[in-house]
């Protein structure tokens, strides 16, 4: 039997302990606990799988970000003590990198292709023949090569096929440099065999081939069609997510060291746009490679976004939070070591256990994030993804806490 002492010590610890979490959130704070937030979190796992299980058999591409984000949730989850079914979770893995490295090229001449173009001595008079390839992806060699050909009339087309060829080929559509980014940052190097690891720096070696000469990654496939501040906001965004998930190799190779600093140098010259998306990935950067005045920075900025529902939206004007920029917010502060126990992270943890709905998954308006509508609503399904990242980013890894 447990003596009157020993329970009057426990009830006073508990005491203790209910009163450091007043003091730490702001008086009307409401309070998600933990055992609410991994409740949250085990309901939404099934949504995600079910989901990028069926895009798997569907689309048979990791495009539009739908199997890494079904891998890194589901990495994230085990590592937090949540019961993920290690043989599904191998098998997604490996069809997410086998797609990853697939050749299937789209093509389309860019504007900084142009550039390079004029640089390596084609004729003004070339390039304006090319100007029309400018304007429209093409998703196959052979499709690009006919337009070509239509340009420049067949003597030209042999002289500049090669060159062009080689310029034109963007990301493939097994990923582009985000889908790329959130495949790495997904990883699990504990317990990872040869063949995994060597997967994995096939696509680390990719991510590094499409960084550009001034240090930045263009963002490529939907992702110009989100709501972002113009195309030097969207690009920055891609650098930072490929710079975030270069940094995270366990590689030592001098190359990633270069590659890092060409990306630090090219964002320190870039202006740092207005999504939420934006904000969250200046905060990582700057706490990650130790600029800690800019990080605090970023942090309030961040933090002066949140909605009074505790949610965030997209952009500011929104109003209306979402569990996409919600999940991105928590994520961001559960990286520069926030967790429950801050008012804000509290917060969006109770927007994110009260707005679920019944199969797992949150309603994201596709006008919320994007500004062009799609028969397939990617939104809501990324919102789900980011907000098991971000709920689990700002648990702790122990499993015990309550």
């Amino acid at each position: 039997m447990i003596s009157t002492v020993r329970l009057f010590n426990v009830a006073l610890a508990l005491c203790g302990l209910c009163a450091l979490l007043r003091t730490t959130l702001a008086a009307g704070d409401v309070v998600a606990t933990v055992p609410e937030v991994r409740a949250t979190i085990e309901r939404s796992l099934p949504f995600v799988a079910k989901i990028g299980s069926e895009w798997m058999d569907s689309h048979n591409c990791n495009s539009c970000h739908v199997v890494p984000f079904q891998v890194w949730s589901h990495t994230a989850a085990a590592a937090r003590g949540f019961a993920v079914d290690a043989n599904s979770l191998a098998e997604w893995t490996q069809w997410a990198l086998a797609d990853a490295h697939s050749d299937r090229y789209w093509f389309r001449l860019r504007p900084h292709d142009f550039e390079a173009l004029r640089a390596e001595g084609v004729t003004e008079a070339i390039l304006a023949k090319l100007k029309p390839l400018g304007t429209q992806t093409y998703l196959s060699e052979k499709l690009f090569l006919e337009a070509m050909e239509k340009a420049l009339g067949p003597e030209d087309f042999e002289k500049y096929k090669a060159q062009l060829v080689k310029r034109a080929a963007l990301p493939n559509n097994g990923g582009g440099p985000d889908t790329l980014a959130q495949l790495l940052l997904g990883r699990k190097t504990a317990g990872e065999d040869k063949a995994t690891a060597a997967s994995y720096e096939a696509v680390l070696k990719l991510l590094l081939e499409w960084q550009l000469p001034d240090g930045s990654w263009k963002a490529d496939g939907q992702l110009p069609a989100l709501r972002w501040d113009g195309e030097d906001e969207m690009n920055n965004a891609t650098t930072m997510w490929s710079l975030l998930a270069i940094n995270a190799s366990p590689s030592t190779d001098e190359t990633l060291a270069r590659s890092r600093a060409r990306a630090l140098e090219y964002l320190r010259t870039t202006k740092p746009g207005k999504t939420l998306q934006t904000l969250a990935l200046r905060a990582i950067v700057a706490h990650d490679f130790d600029q800690p005045s800019e990080a605090e920075l970023w942090r309030k900025e961040l933090l002066s976004r949140q909605n009074a529902d505790g949610g965030w939206s997209w952009r500011k004007e929104n109003h209306e939070s979402d569990a996409f920029a919600t999940g991105q917010a928590l994520y961001a502060l559960g990286r520069i070591g926030r967790a429950g126990s801050d008012p804000a992270v509290n917060k969006g943890w109770h927007f994110l256990t009260s707005t679920q709905d019944e199969d797992g998954g949150w309603k994201v308006p596709q006008q919320a994030i994007n500004t062009r509508e799609r028969k397939l609503n990617v939104y809501s399904f990324w919102g789900a993804a980011w907000a098991t990242i971000g709920m689990l980013e700002t648990l702790p890894l122990e499993t015990t806490e309550e």
